[in-house]
């Protein structure tokens, strides 16, 4: 009696494990707009999830006082990570201003890393007046490019 009620819960823990170490394969992402992004001003902080090519981006940018700077945490359950340092992401914005990554300073985690991303030039200027900005990063996991945008004025 006691067999098939573990077999069960074997069978079921199994089946969660499988699920959460699954990845796409491949084809576009998936870009999930943080909360009050589409609202017209930037929230305290706004998050933007990308999903594809085997490693989820996650962003967050706290907003105008915060300046060029966002929390940036990439998983993955197929690929090492420690590799990646971003510094080929750029940020612009809607009049085609761009602003350069500095090299990422997450600490290496193989599957996951999470640290702070900034970008290099007077961030106060390439922000005053903009509608929206995008972070683009190439060529993180299976993707030849993720962008991720923040809308931020009217």
């Amino acid at each position: 009696m006691k067999r098939p009620a573990a077999l069960a819960a074997v069978s079921l823990l199994l089946a969660f494990t499988l699920a959460a170490c699954s990845t796409s394969t491949g084809g576009a992402p998936s870009v999930s707009p943080g909360v009050g992004a589409a609202s017209g001003a930037a929230p305290a902080a706004a998050t933007q999830l990308s999903e594809g090519g085997q490693v989820t981006v996650e962003a967050t940018w706290k907003g105008l006082a915060a300046g060029a700077t966002f929390d940036v945490k990439l998983d993955t359950h197929s690929v090492d990570l420690d590799g990646l340092d971003l510094s080929n992401a750029f940020l612009r914005n809607d009049r085609g201003d761009q602003l350069s990554a500095r090299p990422w300073a997450a600490p290496k985690g193989g599957h996951h890393r999470d640290g702070p991303l900034s970008f290099d030039g007077d961030a106060s200027r390439f922000l005053a007046g903009a509608k929206w900005i995008e972070m683009v990063l190439p060529d993180v996991g299976d993707m030849p490019e993720r962008t991720l945008r923040w809308e931020i004025g009217s």
